[in-house]
């Protein structure tokens, strides 16, 4: 059987290239979007907490009694703890030689070996407590000096000297201008109680592991990194899906092809078992070669995209291409596994056919009647299935619930493809044949006689332009939709906040708003009232400086009115439009409820406010900012405002979503980067499954061509015939697949960001009409070898092949 095998590969060696091309394209796919979904995961983890890169373990403090020298005393001398350092930070406040005045962070450097993460850039580490680096988007040089005092003036001012700059590129500190790094002991005693600190240690530690640690931070300016660690692995099941259904095409249509030659095998004494063990020992063979030949590809495919991300500037700066033993494992088991499965399938469909019937032409033997019914029944249930699946991760608003609906439709689909492909080809050749002559005639008949071979054609293309489509209306919608939802995230661009509510005065939130590219700002004051007899913390606000400043749509107070978060509302025993008493210091008010949705803060409007609590200053200030900045444009006004708020309410607080805005957006940015190196891979899989498709195709029908040239037609007539029915049957797959990744484009990203955020106008239609011409062509121009071919070929030899 070994050497019927090897013998078998060597006679059909020209079949099999079309075949071992099919499973490297799929395995290559597969690949690529794993080792991008590895690299894109490890950048961000990187960018976002590069400070746990290597680290074993990190000890957390338990509550503010825990001394952290304690701590870094204990974990050091742990069994199997090879290093250990105590990490400090916390805010400060920054006077420059000109005498002006900003808040900003200073951050530890940890002893120099595994354990330092900051990547020096220019200068020296400091050496003393008289020295100091700084962040790269500081706007200081080394030799600048800088006076370091506490948050509240309570820590005398200490003059230092810059004698380093840190590489914060890619990091969320490069946001901030105001990173200053010294050594643990001083950092604690400029930032004093508003330290933060951890313990970091190498080796075999039992605290909270790093890598958990790392996701976590990463996982406070992403929101969740593990949300596009899935959104990737939805991006790998389709890649799966979509190779296992190209390699089984590709062997269904090249296996049709021998079934004369099967048959003959089982007519000289050759079983039925031992064919089928022949076909998968070639299929192994054939498999094995080519997974191997797509994991180096697909590496290098992917190699090449985040070296192209790196030429155009990738807002994310993506690390070394990261190749795991999984994605290489995962790679050889596809290509090898679903050669195997898809050349058992057909082999065995092949051997169900008496060996003398099975001799008869392929093209006059019908679907058997069982098939027929196995597959419309599986294909209703995918679809149904599917469909119900799909609507349930957009309801939901869940992509792990979405992606296995999606592709289960998509399954569905093509299993249904027999019925539908050559029904709307039948449909439109009937149109085109009343005007084409005899030929389209032909064409169009050929089209719907053999509805197998048309639909193992056209489902390669179909394939193809339903994962290109899906991808561009992916694309198009959540670049769309996605500022929205990161407004919600993010309503407020920067805040500040004056020390135990000392209050703001009036001219104060003035120079704050006059700060160049600061568009508005509102005022609020937190007080507490009592509620319907539940004393709660609110928040007076001006509702027309809130609604020009918030990004998103929050319910605001009129005069009359209080905003209560539902779950407040409800303990208090309200509905929305009910009348309630709030009271203050000074009275009491009967004013109207609106309730909002969770997380949304309980609010009254300033007048309101005064009536019970008599006068009140605002504590706070909430800014908005100009869209569209750049890094050193945010940079640049999140300093002005800090020496702005320095300068005027020392010990103030300023904090900015805006940075995680930003960093969320970068982040975005470089997967909508992937995932467009990504769509060029399914553009090539579109196009070489086609060629091969339509390849096979072609030396399935050589009896068929020969009859047709017996009778007349010429060899200019069979090429014109072949490409004829290949453009009828690619406008067809191509409208077919564009609709079907309208919909599971547009899912797909209802699913992740919320069906609220998908508008019409959002779809990329223009690009949708290319890709069906486009298809439409591809088709054609992939039908031209093979036509060719077949003209060539005598009838009598053809007749006889």
């Amino acid at each position: 059987m070994r050497h019927l095998v090897l013998a078998q590969a060597r006679a059909h060696r020209g079949r099999y290239v079309a075949s071992v091309l099919a499973v490297f394209v799929a395995v290559a796919f597969v690949v690529t979007t794993l080792v991008l979904g590895d690299t894109v995961s490890a950048s961000v983890s990187k960018s976002t907490a590069a400070r746990y890169e290597g680290v074993a373990a990190v000890a957390l403090p338990a509550d503010s009694t825990v001394a952290p020298d304690e701590v870094l005393t204990l974990v050091a001398t742990t069994p199997g703890v090879e290093a250990a350092a105590l990490d400090v930070s916390g805010r400060v406040r920054l006077i420059g030689a000109d005498g002006s005045s900003s808040n900003g962070t200073a951050t530890s450097i940890a002893p120099e070996g595994a354990l330092r993460w900051q990547q020096l850039g220019d200068g020296r580490w400091p050496s003393n407590p008289a020295e100091v680096a700084v962040g790269s988007s500081s706007g200081r040089a080394i030799g600048d000096e800088i006076t370091v005092a506490g948050p509240t003036g309570s820590v005398p001012p200490t003059t230092v000297e810059v004698v380093g700059v840190v590489d914060l590129d890619g990091s969320p500190l490069a946001l901030s201008p105001g990173s200053v790094f010294g050594d643990a002991a001083q950092v604690r005693s400029w930032s004093g109680d508003t330290t933060d600190w951890e313990v970091r240690a190498v080796g075999d530690a039992d605290a909270v592991p790093g890598a958990d640690r790392a996701t976590a931070v990463a996982d406070d300016y992403v929101g969740d990194v593990a949300l596009l660690r899935n959104v990737l692995l939805c991006f790998a099941a389709i890649s799966v899906v979509v190779a296992g259904l190209v390699i089984a095409n590709t062997f269904s249509v090249l296996l049709a092809a021998r079934t004369r030659e099967l048959a003959l095998m089982r007519c000289v004494g050759v079983t039925s078992t031992q064919v089928r063990r022949s076909v998968r020992g070639e299929a192994f063979v054939v498999g094995l070669v080519a997974a191997v030949l797509g994991v180096l590809g697909g590496s290098g495919l992917a190699a090449a995209v985040v070296s192209a991300a790196r030429a155009v500037d990738a807002p994310i700066p993506l690390t070394s291409v990261s190749v795991t033993a999984t994605t290489v494992i995962a790679g050889l088991i596809v290509g090898t596994g679903m050669t195997v499965v898809a050349a058992n399938g057909a082999a065995r469909a092949a051997t169900r056919v008496r060996a003398l019937a099975a001799l008869q032409p392929l093209e006059t033997r019908p679907e058997p009647v069982r098939d027929s019914w196995v597959r419309r029944i599986c294909a209703a249930l995918a679809i149904v299935g599917g469909t119900a699946l799909l609507g349930l991760g957009v309801v939901m608003v869940n992509v792990l619930v979405a992606c296995p609906g999606g592709l289960l439709l998509f399954v569905g689909v093509v299993l249904a493809s027999r019925r539908l492909v050559p029904a709307a080809v039948g449909a439109v050749g009937d149109v085109l044949a009343r005007a084409g002559g005899p030929l389209a005639v032909l064409a169009a008949g050929n089209a719907r006689r053999n509805p197998r071979r048309t639909a193992s054609t056209a489902t390669a293309l179909f394939i193809g332009v339903t994962l290109t489509s899906t991808l561009v209306v992916g694309i198009g919608t959540l670049e769309a939709g996605a500022p929205d939802v990161i407004d919600e995230q993010f309503p407020v661009d920067m805040a500040v906040t004056a020390p135990e509510r000392d209050g703001l005065a009036p001219e104060v939130t003035e120079r704050l708003t006059a700060v160049d590219r600061v568009s508005s700002g509102a005022e609020l004051a937190a007080v507490d009232l009592t509620i319907g007899g539940t004393e709660a913390s609110v928040l007076g606000v001006d509702p027309a400086a809130m609604a020009s400043t918030v990004r998103t749509d929050v319910r605001l107070p009129e005069a009359g009115t209080i905003v209560l978060e539902r779950s407040l509302a409800r303990s208090v025993g309200v509905d929305d439009g009910a009348v309630i008493t709030v009271g203050g210091p000074v009275g009491t008010r009967e004013l109207t409820v609106a309730t909002t949705e969770p997380g949304m803060p309980d609010m009254i409007e300033w007048s309101d406010l005064t009536a019970v609590a008599g006068p009140v200053t605002a504590d706070t200030v909430w800014l908005k900012l100009d869209r569209g900045m750049s890094d050193e444009d945010l940079v640049a006004v999140s300093d002005d405002l800090s020496r702005v708020a320095a300068a005027e309410v020392p010990g103030s607080e300023v904090v900015g979503a805006v940075q995680m805005r930003q960093m969320l957006e970068k982040i975005l940015d470089t997967m909508l980067l992937i995932v467009g190196g990504l769509l060029s891979v399914a553009v090539v899989i579109a196009l070489i499954g086609v060629g091969n498709t339509m390849a096979l195709s072609v030396l399935e029908r050589r009896r068929e061509t020969a009859m047709l040239r017996s009778v007349g037609l010429s060899r200019a007539g069979v090429r014109s015939l072949l490409v004829r029915e290949a453009s009828i049957i690619a406008g067809v797959a191509s409208l077919l697949g564009v609709v079907l990744g309208l919909l599971l484009g547009a899912a797909g990203t209802a699913s992740v960001i919320g069906p609220g955020h998908i508008a019409p106008g959002s779809v990329p239609w223009w690009q949708l009409a290319a890709i069906v011409l486009v298809g439409g062509v591809a088709g054609v121009v992939a039908s031209l070898v093979p036509a060719q071919r077949a003209s060539r070929v005598s009838p009598v030899a053809a007749m006889a092949g």
